[in-house]
This record gives structure tokens, sequence and C-alpha cells, in this order.
């Protein structure tokens, strides 16, 4: 058994999630999709960090005020994450003005 769980983890790479499909594509579709699939993931990340703040949040003001389940978060998690949402937000944000401005210039 341990021989077969080796193997499984020599074997594994990471992956990252591919949301549009780029086989087949010509240069200027895969890179358009290549873009889709990081601002997808951008997007999402954000989204999720951002309900688990609310969540841990919403938990802290709750055990203030009932002696309940204390936030899972410290201060500094909470703004360690708040400022990992500002950043991958503003290239994201960064990448997009690029890409208008490529546009723009070519029309």
């Amino acid at each position: 058994m341990a021989e077969s769980s080796f193997t499984a983890r020599d074997s594994a790479e990471f992956k990252p999630f591919v949301w549009n499909p780029l086989q087949g594509l010509d240069p200027k579709e895969r890179q358009y999709a290549l873009f889709l699939n990081d601002a997808r993931d951008v997007v999402q990340g954000a989204h999720t960090l951002m309900a688990l703040l609310a969540w841990d949040e919403d938990r802290r003001d709750e055990a203030r005020s009932t002696n309940g389940p204390e936030a899972l978060l410290s201060v500094a998690d909470r703004a360690s994450l708040q400022r990992f949402v500002i950043a991958s937000l503003g290239m994201l944000h960064a990448d997009i003005e690029s890409r208008c401005e490529e546009m723009a210039e070519t029309h």
C-alpha cells in the first residue's frame, strides 16, 4: 500500500483550473481564453475570500455579544487576506486596462 501511495505522490503534478479549453484555438483565441481562465480564477478566489472574511466577522461579532465561538482569523490574518484580495484584483484590473488600451489602439 505504501508503494502505491508513493507512486501516486511522485506522479502528482499541479494543474491549474482550465475553464476554457485551449486545444484547437488560434493564437489570438488562445491568448483570450488564457486571460479568461486567469480572470475567472482571481474573481472566484476573491469572492471566496471575501465571503470567508464576512463569515469570520459575523462570528467575531456573535462571540462578543453572546460569548459564542471566537473568530477563526486573527486581526493579522484578516489584514493579510484583505491585502491579498486587493493585490489580486489590482493586478487583474491592470491586465484588463492593458488589454483595453491594446484594443483601442488597433481600432
